[in-house]
């Protein structure tokens, strides 16, 4: 996955305007970002990717952009 694919994706999870999600964001860094925003950022991720956080636990922990982009790097996406 591109990065610029997924800020587009944890954009829209969080119902924020693209551009707000930057690869350095992380938890807390964006209001809507919070413990109901990074739920909604990996139920955007498990629907885009075929229930992904059953494959890949690890994401639930993940607490920035680049985290979360290297997870799924390692795991062919």
């Amino acid at each position: 996955m591109q990065i610029n694919d997924l800020l587009a994706e944890i954009a829209a999870a969080l119902e924020v305007e693209a551009g707000t999600v930057l690869p350095e964001s992380q938890i807390g860094s964006i209001e809507e970002w919070d413990s109901l925003g990074h739920i909604s950022i990996l139920s955007r991720l498990d629907l885009v990717y075929d229930n992904i956080t059953e494959r890949v636990p690890d994401l639930a922990s993940c607490t920035t952009v680049l985290e979360i982009h290297k997870l799924l790097e390692q795991n062919g996406l």
